[in-house]
C-alpha cells in the first residue's frame, strides 16, 4: 500500500522562522517532488529468467579452478609450484575450471579479493533535486556519476573479472549459491517483485530493472581459496580521502537541519534543553555523543578537511538570488565526536557553516581495554554506538513562550487510515524514549507529504549494524538483488536519515576502500569480549585461572587456553546444528544472505519500510556480537543478550522467559514518576522489562503539549495502556503479531509467529557453549 493510499497528500512549509506568506512567496517558483515509481504497478514477473535459475540450481557442483590468468598470461596453474600472483586494480582476472554455475543475475554468486567484493552491478548515481516545500529529495534521470561492474564474463567453466579499485590483499575467493525459487507476495497474488533501489527516487524511470526476492540454497559452495598479492598505490590516497568521509564529512545534514529549525551549535553546547528534566541537556547523556579526545580518533576528526569537491552534490537551491549552492568547501570540528560543520549555502541566510553529524557518530563505540601490560582506549570505527539515540531531534531551544523545535516534531498532520483526520500531535514522548541503538528515521517526516520515507504511523526502530567486516554482502540493507552500493556509502546517505544528494563514484570507492579496513581491530575485540563475559559468567576457570588478566588474555588470544577453545568447539558444533542453515558461508561473513519472509521470521516491532517492500528479512551477517549486544540483538535490538537470543525457552511461548519478553507485564522495577515529570523510559537490557513509554500527564502546568503527544503514540495502532499501569503506554506485541498485515496493503493478517527470529537452540545445556563460540565470530 503506497503512503500516498494511507494519508491525504499533505505538503506542509518547513521553515519556521519564516512567516507563511512569505515563505510561499519565495518558494512558488520552486518546482515540487513527483511522484515516485510504485514496485507493485511496474515490475513484471520474468518467467524466462527464473526458468533458467531453476535449470542452473538442478547442478550445484563444487566450483574448482585449474587456471588462473592475468590480463591473457597464464600465472596459477592447480597442482604446480606457483609464485603468488600479484594483482594490480583494472587487471583483467580468467578463472578457468568447472561448476562455477551461470553467474551473478543467474546464481547468487559473489567474489571476493581480501576484504573487497567484485561489483556484480552497475552503479548509477542521478543528479538529485529538493522540494524545498516537503523536503523531498528526488532524481531527474540524469546520469552524474558511475561505477561499472567488475564482473565481465560468466559460464559454468570460465569467469573473467576486473580487479576491483578498493582491492588491497588476498586471498581470492569465489562463492556459488544456488537461487532455489522466489517468494511469493503477502499482499496480493504470485511472485513479489522488487524495483531496484537506484532508480527508486527517478520519477518515471524507463524499464526499470526490477527482480524477485529470490530464496537461496542453505549450502554454499567455493573454490579453495587462493593465495594472491595486490599491488595497489592508489589504495593509501583512497583510504585516507575515505577516512576523512567517515570522519569529517557532514553528508549535507548540516544545512538540512538548519533549514529545518534544528541548531547543533547550541545541542552541542548544553543550551538547550532536555523536554522530561528540564535540565540542560548533555549531548553524552542523551544520545551518546563524545567529546573528542585526539589520542582516541584521527586526525581527521577534529581538524579541518577540506573536500574538494564535496562527495555529494548538495541539491538544497538558494532563493532570492542567493547561490548557486557550494560544490566544495572546508568541514570543521565541534568538538564532539561524528559532528561536524561544513560550509554551504542556506536558501535564505546565503553562505554559514552548520553541523550535522557523519559516520562516526553511529557507527563509533568508544571502548577501553587492556592488552598486555598496556591500555587501549579508542573510538572504535563500524562499530553500533549502543548510547546512540533520537533524543536529539527533540531538543528544542526555548526562547520566551516559544521553543523552536526540528520541524515536523510538532505540527498538524493527517492520522493513519485507522485513525483518519488531520489533528495537531506532539512527536516528542516516542521519539525520546525510542530504543538506543536503533533509529526511525521517518518517524521525523509529516504524514502524507508524498515523500518515499513520509511518517507511516508504524513504530519500526532498526538497531545501528555492525559494519567492521560488511563488503561481502550482496543485500545491502535488505535491497535483496538490486546491488545499491555499501550500506553506510550510496543510499544510505541519502534518505531516509536525512542527508541530501547522490555520491560521486571517486568518493564511494574511497569510502568503500576505507570501510574495507575497519575490521583490523576485530581479532582484539572478540578476545576482550569472551574474556568479559568469561569473568561475569564465573567460567575464568577455563583459563587456568581464576585470576587471569584481561591484558594476558587478549595478548594471548582465547585458542591459547585448551579449555576455551574445547567450550568454542563444542558451540561449533551446536551451531552448526541449529543456525547454519542461516549464517554460514564461505567468505567469512557468516550468513548466506537468505531472505526470510516477514510471516516466518517475525518482529517484536513493526516492520521498517525496508522490510516491507522486499516482504522479507535478511539473515544478518555476525561479527563482534559481544559489542553488538550493547546495542541489543536482531533487527530491532530488542533482545538484551546472546543467551536469551538462543536460549530454547525464548522461542517456548508459555516459558518465563518468552512471557518476560512478549507479553504485557508490570515492570520488574517500576520508578515512580513525580507530581509534573512522567515516569522514565525503560532500560530495555533490563531483562523482565516491557517497551513502554510514558503517557504525558494532562493536568501538567509543565507541559502543555499533553494531548497532542499522547495523540502521536496512540495513532500507532500497537501501543495500549494496560489496566495495570494506566501511566504508560506499552507495546503490546501479541496484538501486533495477531494482526499486522494490512498497513503493508494485505488483505488481513499476514501471520507474524509467536516469537521474532523463532530459531533457538535446541536444549538450554547448549547455550553457553553456543554463546562462547558466537562471542568469536
Amino acid at each position: 500500500m503506497s503512503r500516498q493510499s494511507r494519508f491525504a497528500r499533505a505538503r506542509v512549509p518547513v521553515m519556521g522562522a519564516v512567516a507563511f506568506a512569505a515563505q510561499a512567496a519565495l518558494l512558488a517558483g520552486v518546482q515540487a517532488a513527483p511522484a515516485f515509481p510504485n514496485q507493485e504497478t511496474l515490475c513484471n514477473f520474468n518467467a524466462a529468467r527464473e526458468q533458467q535459475r531453476a535449470a542452473s540450481a538442478q547442478n550445484f557442483g563444487t566450483p574448482t579452478v585449474s587456471q588462473m590468468l592475468v590480463n591473457g598470461a597464464v600465472v596459477w596453474t592447480a597442482g604446480a609450484a606457483n609464485a603468488t600472483p600479484v594483482l594490480k586494480p583494472g587487471d583483467t582476472v580468467t578463472l578457468k575450471g568447472s561448476g562455477f554455475g551461470q553467474g551473478t543475475d543467474i546464481d547468487f554468486s559473489k567474489i571476493m579479493i581480501g576484504n573487497a567484493r567484485v561489483l556484480e552491478t552497475d552503479l548509477v548515481m542521478y543528479e538529485q533535486k529538493l522540494d524545498l516545500i516537503s523536503t523531498a529529495n528526488y532524481e531527474t534521470g540524469v546520469v552524474r556519476s558511475s561505477w561499472p561492474k567488475d564482473v565481465l564474463a560468466w559460464s559454468d567453466t570460465q569467469v573473467q573479472f576486473r580487479v576491483p579499485p578498493h582491492a588491497s590483499k588476498g586471498p581470492l575467493k569465489l562463492q556459488v549459491q544456488k537461487r532455489t525459487g522466489y517468494l511469493n507476495s503477502l499482499i496480493k497474488s504470485g511472485p513479489h517483485n522488487v524495483i531496484d533501489a537506484q532508480v527508486y527516487r527517478v520519477p518515471a524511470p524507463a524499464n526499470p530493472n526490477c527482480d524477485v526476492v529470490s530464496t537461496l540454497s542453505e549450502e554454499t559452495k567455493a573454490i579453495t581459496p587462493i593465495d594472491v598479492a595486490v599491488s595497489n598505490p592508489s589504495f593509501a590516497a583512497m583510504v585516507t580521502l575515505g577516512r576523512q568521509m567517515f570522519w569529517s564529512y557532514d553528508y549535507n545534514l548540516g544545512l538540512s537541519h538548519k533549514f529545518k529549525n534544528l541548531d547543533w551549535a547550541k545541542i552541542l553546547s548544553y543550551k538547550t534543553t532536555d523536554p522530561y528534566t528540564r535540565a540542560a541537556a548533555d549531548p553524552q547523556v542523551l544520545f551518546g555523543a563524545y567529546k573528542i579526545n585526539s589520542s582516541e580518533v584521527p586526525a581527521e576528526a577534529y581538524t579541518d578537511v577540506y573536500f574538494k569537491p564535496y562527495p555529494q552534490l548538495n541539491p538544497t537551491p538558494g532563493l532570492l538570488g542567493i547561490g548557486p549552492q557550494l560544490t566544495e568547501g572546508n568541514t570543521s570540528s565541534t568538538g564532539w565526536v561524528g559532528y561536524r560543520k561544513a560550509e554551504s549555502i542556506h536558501p535564505l541566510l546565503g553562505k554559514g557553516a552548520w553541523a550535522g553529524f557523519n559516520c562516526a557518530s553511529c557507527h563509533g563505540y568508544r571502548i577501553s581495554y587492556s592488552k598486555g601490560a598496556g591500555t587501549i582506549t579508542k573510538v572504535f570505527p563500524g562499530l553500533p554506538n549502543p548510547g546512540w539515540s533520537m533524543k536529539w531531534a527533540v531538543l528544542g531551544d526555548k526562547t520566551g513562550a516559544t521553543t523552536a523545535t526540528f520541524s515536523y516534531i510538532t505540527g498538524t498532520e493527517p492520522g493513519p487510515s485507522w485513525m483518519p483526520g488531520s489533528k495537531n500531535v506532539d512527536k516528542t514522548a516516542l521519539i525520546y524514549h525510542m530504543p538506543a541503538g536503533a533509529a526511525e528515521a521517518t518517524i521525523t517526516r509529516t504524514a502524507g507529504e508524498g515523500t518515499l520515507y513520509d511518517n507511516d504511523y508504524l513504530f519500526s526502530p532498526i538497531a545501528i549494524p555492525n559494519v567492521t567486516f560488511h563488503l561481502p554482502i550482496r543485500r545491502s540493507l535488505s535491497h535483496t538483488e538490486s546491488y545499491v552500493g555499501f550500506e553506510g556509502s550510496y543510499i544510505h546517505a541519502e534518505e531516509p536519515d536525512g542527508a541530501m544528494g547522490s555520491m560521486d563514484a571517486t568518493s564511494l570507492k574511497a569510502l568503500t576502500a576505507y570501510m574495507s579496513t575497519l575490521d583490523e581491530n576485530d581479532g582484539d575485540l572478540r578476545n576482550v569480549g569472551l574474556y568479559r563475559w568469561l569473568k561475569s559468567s564465573g567460567k575464568l576457570a577455563q583459563t587456568g585461572s581464576t585470576s587471569t588478566s584481561e591484558g594476558s588474555f587478549v595478548q594471548n588470544g582465547w585458542q591459547s587456553y585448551p579449555l576455551v577453545a574445547a567450550s568454542v568447539a563444542a558451540g561449533k558444533a551446536s551451531y552448526d546444528q541449529a543456525c547454519a542453515s542461516c549464517h554460514a558461508d564461505k567468505v567469512g561473513a557468516n550468513t548466506n544472505e537468505r531472505m526470510i519472509p516477514l510471516n516466518q521470521v517475525g518482529r517484536f516491532f513493526e516492520p521498517t519500510d525496508f522490510q516491507i517492500k522486499r516482504q522479507s528479512i535478511r539473515a544478518t551477517y555476525l561479527r563482534d556480537l559481544y559489542w553488538v549486544t550493547s546495542r541489543g540483538l536482531l533487527s530491532d535490538g530488542h533482545v538484551r543478550n546472546l543467551e536469551d537470543l538462543v536460549n530454547p525457552d525464548r522461542c517456548t511461548e508459555g516459558s518465563a522467559l518468552y512471557n518476560q519478553y512478549y507479553t504485557l507485564h508490570a515492570p520488574v522495577r517500576p520508578v515512580p514518576g513525580t507530581a509534573d515529570q512522567p515516569t522514565p523510559a525503560p532500560d530495555l537490557n533490563r531483562k523482565g522489562d516491557v517497551f513502554r513509554v510514558p503517557k504525558a500527564k494532562q493536568a501538567s502546568i509543565f507541559d502543555g503539549t499533553s494531548p497532542a503527544r499522547n495523540l502521536f503514540i496512540e495513532r500507532h495502532k500497537y501501543f495500549t495502556v494496560p489496566s495495570f499501569d494506566a501511566a504508560n503506554y506499552y507495546w503490546d506485541f501479541q496484538k501486533m503479531r495477531r494482526e499486522f498485515g494490512p498497513e503493508m496493503g494485505a488483505a488481513g493478517p499476514i501471520g507474524l509467529p509467536a516469537t521474532p527470529h523463532p530459531w533457538c537452540a535446541k536444549s538450554g545445556a547448549e547455550v553457553a557453549n553456543l554463546v562462547q563460540y558466537l562471542l568469536t565470530l
